[in-house]
């Protein structure tokens, strides 16, 4: 008998290891959250490695994409012939219900975001491309099948008509001399309320204010290593949950939370929905030694003005 998923709201931070969903000749993919890594049916948060130039079938997903460059280029085919290359640091939207080829002229690393979480039978893949063999697919369809999203079937009907895979420019949203934060997506650098996609590089050994945000956070870890103190008290000490490089977190939205950089750190946010200062619920620590300049804070808040109150500009 089927294993039937059931959503469980978390409500407290907890670590993630993750999962090699696919792994190919010429591919390689790690899943920090989704419905094998996480049990999670909201979104898949993954980061990717094509060991050489291959390409993939015609897919035709039942969830947007969010996807990172880190290295190298990928190719984007539509059903017309057009093709949109994307090469390294770029960000690249797929919306959902677009039918598309990903190639690889060479090998790269990207991270990828899927809106809600892929699964095997959202992903409506058809026949050609070799960079995904037969025993990764039928693994993948395993793994799939243990962890009870065989239960998630597509209600998405319609074509996406005239959308095409979009390439976006990075912002970077925070440069502070403690940390630097480059939004690929989010309502500064694409227009999108839904999510929020960037990576952080923390320079030094520090730490951020104590914050309740109104979303969810998805983090994965790079490099480095990261203290979270969790906990209403004015006073400690506080529980705290640590991640070091290869380890994600969840941090559930309206948890009262202290980052702590414990050495400099690199690592990959989402954000659900997406940032924003007036959903952080960052607290005012007078006297603490923060990686958020108050120049880089009033930097932060007056791209979010310029942006506030636009519509998504990629549906």
């Amino acid at each position: 008998p089927s294993v039937m998923a059931v959503e469980v709201v978390e409500t407290q931070p907890f670590v993630t290891k993750p999962v090699k969903v696919v792994e190919a000749p010429n591919l390689s993919i790690n899943e920090y959250f989704g419905r094998v890594a996480s049990k999670d049916s909201t979104a898949s948060f993954a980061l990717v490695e094509v060991g050489a130039a291959d390409d993939a079938g015609f897919q035709t997903p039942a969830f947007a994409e969010y996807i990172i460059c880190n290295s190298g280029s990928i190719a984007f085919t539509h059903s017309d012939g057009e093709v949109i290359r994307a090469v390294a640091g770029d960000g690249i939207y797929l919306p959902t219900g677009l039918r598309v080829k990903w190639s690889f002229p060479e090998p790269c690393t990207y991270t990828v975001v899927c809106l809600p979480a892929f699964s095997p039978e959202l992903s409506a893949v058809e026949e050609g491309g070799t960079i995904v063999d037969s025993a990764a697919r039928e693994r993948l369809q395993t793994l799939h099948h243990k962890s009870g999203s065989e239960s998630a079937h597509s209600t998405y009907s319609t074509s996406a008509g005239d959308s095409r895979a979009v390439v976006v420019q990075p912002v970077a949203v925070v440069d502070a001399p403690g940390i630097t934060i480059t939004e690929h997506f989010g309502h500064v650098a694409s227009g999108h309320s839904t999510a929020s996609l960037g990576k952080a590089v923390v320079k030094a050994a520090s730490e951020e204010a104590w914050q309740a945000p109104q979303f969810d956070e998805y983090v994965i870890c790079v490099n480095g290593a990261i203290d979270f103190l969790h906990g209403d008290s004015l006073h400690g000490p506080w529980p705290t949950t640590s991640i070091t490089a290869g380890q994600g977190i969840f941090l559930p939205k309206n948890v009262r939370v202290k980052w702590k950089w414990l050495e400099a750190t690199t690592y990959f946010v989402l954000c659900v929905p997406a940032f924003s200062p007036a959903l952080s619920g960052r607290e005012a620590e007078a006297g603490a030694t923060v990686a958020k300049d108050s120049a880089s804070m009033l930097r932060l808040e007056e791209l979010h003005q310029q942006t506030k109150g636009q519509s998504e500009k990629m549906l």
